[in-house]
């Protein structure tokens, strides 16, 4: 590997404050058991699910707390925000606080800010609730870095992977979730359970989750300041930031888009559009895969491949749209349904070999180099939203799909030109 992890990062470190005597938990003493394994993954992705429930039941929510129409995705965006707010200013945290302490007050802080929102009956209870719920449930991207340094390198590209499929499963899951709840119980159910499975794991990760003190002592807005320098310094892991935050942003735009081509251009309606969202999710299945990838040493190629199905699946939709007709609608949705599952596939792949690249720099970086990675991506997948729908209601699908297209072709390119200098984490650690 051309750059060399951690030099700069170091000099910086004790630049800034002194190494503490305690050392950081070592993974040969302290190898991650199944059951923590477990129990943290599936904290992960119940702190992510939380910010997807009231998605579908924007409308419910908004009338029942006297929030007008026009002004119901504040609903989402308040949770939205707090979790942007979380990465920049709560991530960082990883490299200064002791580890299970940080995870456990996360979870105690969501765990109330989900009980408030259940409990509300205004808007401004609600949406402060909801910005509660957004900035704590960052500590899904706590617990990963802290499990990286429990794993085996051996192991890390596989268990990173079933993590991610768990994080993935969750957004893809939460949705159906709650619009089954709400309409069994009420949209309060929902949270009402959330709180009810958060409080369950928070005891189990009390019980089993071995502290962590990180190496390095630093006032807090030492380490705020210091994360874009350290970021920087580790030239692959902006680059693979890079790479996936483009990804992400076509994934994003996918995903804001197709439910509208579905329903004006086929006309089909919820249930048949939640079936489409049912399939993509199928794209967990690929980050076990993508794990071994990773630990096979062929980051790069697996990147290139990503990158390449993503601008194969943008193309073929479009293909589909303007000419499928002659071949009748049940063809034409039996092919975007692939395209769809391609998509979410691919995008999980490239995150799950970029979260390795992210996970190899020193542990006592470590917090805010991820912290830096899952802002820019938050913000990009925020980015290809909005100007997704934008472009779909301006230009219609074909421009969509073109920009998709392009974005995996751009990544693809670069990937390419990177040539063998980046991409051998595993081949250095099959070494060491």
């Amino acid at each position: 590997m051309c750059c060399k992890y951690g030099s700069a990062s170091l000099a910086c470190g004790r630049k800034s404050g002194k190494l503490m005597t305690e050392t950081a938990l070592s993974k040969s003493d302290n190898a991650a058991s199944p059951l923590l394994l477990i129990a943290a993954g599936a904290s992960a992705a119940l702190f992510v699910a939380n910010l997807y429930y009231a998605q579908p039941l924007l409308t419910t929510i908004a009338a029942d707390i006297h929030i007008h129409p026009q002004y119901a995705g504040a609903v989402v965006g308040a949770s939205q925000l707090g979790y942007g707010m979380g990465l920049f200013l709560l991530v960082p945290l990883v490299d200064i606080i002791e580890n299970r302490r940080l995870v456990l007050t996360c979870i105690v802080l969501t765990l109330i800010g989900i009980v408030g929102v259940a409990c509300a009956s205004s808007a401004l209870t609600f949406l402060f609730c909801a910005l509660v719920i957004g900035i704590f449930s960052s500590g899904a991207q706590v617990l990963i870095p802290y499990l990286s340094l429990m794993i085996p390198k051996a192991r890390l590209g596989r268990v990173m992977g079933s993590v991610m499929s768990g994080i993935l499963a969750s957004v893809m899951f939460a949705r159906p979730f709650a619009l089954f709840a709400a309409a069994a119980w009420g949209w309060r159910s929902v949270y009402i359970l959330s709180a009810a499975a958060t409080a369950v794991l928070g005891v189990a990760l009390w019980w089993i989750m071995p502290p962590r003190q990180p190496q390095v002592r630093i006032a807090y807005w030492r380490t705020i300041v210091s994360m874009f320098a350290l970021f920087v310094a580790e030239t692959p892991v902006w680059r693979r930031t890079m790479y996936q935050a483009v990804l992400f942003g076509c994934f994003t735009m996918f995903w804001a888009t197709f439910p509208i081509l579905l329903a004006e251009h086929f006309g089909f309606g919820k249930p048949a559009i939640g079936l489409f969202a049912l399939v993509g999710a199928g794209g967990v299945l690929a980050a076990p895969l993508a794990g071994r990838i990773a630990e096979r040493g062929a980051i790069r190629t697996g990147t290139i491949v990503a990158a390449l199905c993503v601008s194969g699946a943008f193309l073929c939709s479009a293909l589909s749209v303007q000419f499928g007709a002659p071949f009748g609608i049940a063809l034409m949705a039996l092919w975007l349904a692939a395209t769809s599952l391609v998509i979410d596939g691919s995008i999980q792949v490239s995150q799950v070999l970029s979260r390795i690249v992210v996970l190899e720099v020193p542990p006592e970086v470590r917090g805010r180099i991820n912290a830096v990675y899952m802002t820019v991506i938050f913000l990009c997948g925020a980015i290809g939203s909005a100007f997704g729908v934008t472009i779909y209601y301006h230009a219609g699908w074909l421009a969509v799909a073109t920009v998709g297209m392009v974005g995996g072709l751009v990544v693809f390119m670069a990937a390419l030109a990177e040539g063998q200098t980046v991409f051998r984490l595993s081949k250095k650690d099959e070494a060491a």
